[in-house]
């Protein structure tokens, strides 16, 4: 019997596989299509926390795995398409800083919105641990949502 590799644990792989997953999983229509959040969920760590600023539609700490999936339906609910373009890492000894280009459109009012987005992510056992996402202009994020 043939053993499946493990995945590498490498903080830039660990991100690319999380978010090819995550355009996958926005372009699928999200939870409310049924779209498998297993991919992303096995990139995350059991005691994973995400932390999102007071002024974008998603804010709050979001945490553990169950909220994560939670925090991602909100997500595929407000945004209709997704590109992470341009991604730079910055490697460090416990995890990684991460400058990207998103552009999203709003599944509400599709209009569509290209900013930069900053991260920064803590890593344990190769598994994304504690996540905080730094919006250029995370007030646009939520007008852009608006009708």
């Amino acid at each position: 019997m043939e053993s499946e590799a493990a995945p590498d644990t490498n903080p830039a792989a660990v991100m690319d596989r999380f978010y090819d997953a995550e355009v996958r999983y926005i372009a699928a229509g999200g939870a409310a299509a049924g779209a498998d959040f297993s991919e992303m969920a096995s990139c995350l760590h059991r005691d994973v926390v995400m932390h999102q600023g007071p002024s974008v539609p998603f804010p709050g700490d979001w945490v553990g795995i169950d909220e994560l999936e939670r925090f991602f339906a909100v997500l595929s609910e407000t945004w209709i398409a997704m590109e992470i373009l341009d991604r730079s890492y910055f490697i460090g000894d416990e995890g990684v800083a991460i400058s990207m280009r998103g552009v999203l459109t709003s599944r509400a009012t599709g209009r569509i919105i290209e900013m930069n987005v900053g991260q920064v992510i803590t890593m344990t056992d190769g598994l994304i641990r504690d996540w905080t996402v730094f919006y250029e202009d995370p007030v646009k994020v939520g007008e852009i949502c608006l009708p």
